[in-house]
């Protein structure tokens, strides 16, 4: 890869979020957005932070000791705990590298190959996926939105492509020219898992992206924004998925863009505009001062396995 090559993969997302925020700042009054900034909203968001930062790292370092293979170099859950915050690090630039840190260092501390590694962190990716459209298939059938059957053929064929890209890696039989791929060791953990551990790998990412909805509650909440849950739900779904696109840093700006569409029913762009940007940053902060104080001896090692990772 040539370094002009690498160096807009890294100023891109930065370019992109910066972008995105000085439109959506200019295009609303930004002193009233500042003025939306109080000690009170801050004062019920950073407990629900906190608490939603220790949930969701146990929920993590969980899931991996479930998907690693049990061998001399057995993961424990406070390892994978501090492998999942150093990866944080990374993983602010944007999701892909982080899971690409997260892989490399679990190969490094777990003893596996890289490709089943990434296998590890791809199937949590996928079922967390799968959660977040489960959820907000849920949350489509209670709500009575004009656009109720947009969302339901979106909802339904996500669900639709997850399940049939599950049942599809374990078939038995070939897939004739398809058998190659499936056999890649990157699919693995989706082949191999037992169903039982599949199912509390379901419960366990079930819990993670309901916390982080309910933090999207609080974080409205905070604002005296008040949404019904079903379209909190179904809302909050496609600002997680417009925000995980590797296209701006952490989510920033495009987040906010998909924040302030979804819920303008609800509130005022000024109030819709802060208190995304203070999800947002309250996120960041937090996942750095996890990476940086909990997972120190890792820290130097997850940014080498972010440029091992896109080497």
């Amino acid at each position: 890869m040539t370094k002009f090559v690498r160096l807009l993969r890294t100023a891109g997302p930065f370019a992109v979020s910066a972008a995105v925020l000085v439109f959506l700042l200019a295009r609303e009054d930004w002193r009233e957005v500042a003025e939306k900034l109080s000690l009170d909203a801050a004062k019920i968001l950073v407990p629900a932070l906190l608490g939603f930062g220790a949930l969701s790292l146990l929920i993590e370092a969980l899931s991996l000791v479930r998907l690693v293979p049990r061998s001399d170099t057995t993961l424990d859950v406070a390892t994978a705990a501090r492998l999942k915050a150093a990866s944080y690090l990374v993983g602010l630039i944007n999701y892909l590298l982080g899971a690409g840190a997260l892989s490399v260092l679990l190969r490094r501390r777990a003893g596996l190959s890289l490709a089943d590694a990434a296998g590890v962190v791809l199937l949590i990716s996928a079922v967390d996926l799968g959660m977040l459209f489960l959820l907000a298939g849920l949350g489509t059938a209670l709500t009575a939105s004009d656009n109720v059957a947009v969302q339901t053929g979106v909802v339904a064929g996500g669900i639709a492509a997850l399940v049939g890209g599950f049942v599809l890696m374990r078939v038995p039989g070939s897939l004739g020219p398809l058998e190659r791929l499936r056999e890649l060791a990157l699919f693995r953990a989706v082949r191999s898992t037992s169903l039982v551990v599949l199912l509390e790998l379901g419960i366990l990412r079930l819990a993670f992206v309901t916390s982080f909805m309910a933090l999207g509650w609080v974080t409205l909440y905070a604002f005296s924004v008040r949404v019904p849950v079903a379209e909190l739900v179904v809302d909050f779904a496609v600002v997680s998925l417009v925000a995980i696109l590797p296209i701006a840093f952490s989510g920033l700006g495009t987040g906010q863009a998909a924040f302030t569409y979804v819920f303008q029913e609800w509130a005022s762009s000024e109030t819709l505009l802060a208190a995304s940007l203070s999800l947002s940053f309250g996120l960041l902060l937090m996942r750095a001062l996890i990476g940086l104080v909990f997972a120190r001896e890792y820290t130097r090692e997850a940014l080498a396995a972010a440029h091992e990772a896109d080497a």
